[in-house]
């Protein structure tokens, strides 16, 4: 029983953490409009195009998207195919994610194991884009290793519950969303 409450109390806190983070980054669409506007703006109705708004919204649309993925995943919103799998009942569900699940981890895995070393050598040297503006890219290039860490612990989470669902046939339910479906 203590193992099944901390294994509740993992899963909160990982669905709590991504929501914070996705939340957050979820207002980053409004400076990339802010900088898309603003580039139109400037480039055709003034003929002064800037050098700095396309490398701008390119690094936080990229940070917007990865950083974001963890919450997606929170929230099961990512495209499946669904031919057969919507009618299988849903031990079986979990069952057959169990199995594909390894995918998720090989690619999280090697986005960490070559994110890594990748955004610290570009911190331990400081690095700037090479274009006219050369804003620095390891902030950016930061969010990559942090994204799939936020990914990785969300992919536990989810193993977590199908396992236990495999192996009970009892949904893993976090005490957070029981007080929702308490209250409903």
């Amino acid at each position: 029983m203590k193992r099944l409450r901390l294994l509740v109390a993992f899963v909160n806190w990982v669905n709590r953490l991504n929501d914070w983070v996705g939340r957050i980054v979820g207002f980053l669409v409004y400076p990339i409009m802010f900088v898309l506007v603003f580039e139109v703006v400037m480039r055709y109705a003034f003929n002064r195009p800037t050098i700095w708004a396309h490398e701008t919204s390119c690094m936080l649309y990229g940070a917007h998207f990865l950083l974001g993925g963890a919450y997606a995943l929170s929230k099961d919103a990512f495209v499946n195919v669904e031919v057969f799998y919507q009618s299988f009942r849903p031990r079986v569900r979990a069952i057959v994610d169990l199995l594909t699940w390894t995918m998720f981890y090989a690619f999280v895995g090697t986005m960490l194991w070559k994110s890594i070393p990748w955004a610290l050598a570009s911190l331990r040297v400081g690095e700037y884009s090479e274009s006219v503006w050369g804003p620095p890219l390891w902030p950016i290039k930061l969010t990559l290793p942090v994204a799939a860490g936020l990914m990785l612990l969300q992919g536990m989470t989810k193993t977590a519950k199908d396992l236990y669902l495999a192996l009970t046939g009892r949904e893993l339910v976090p005490a957070v969303e029981e007080k929702a479906v308490a209250e409903n």
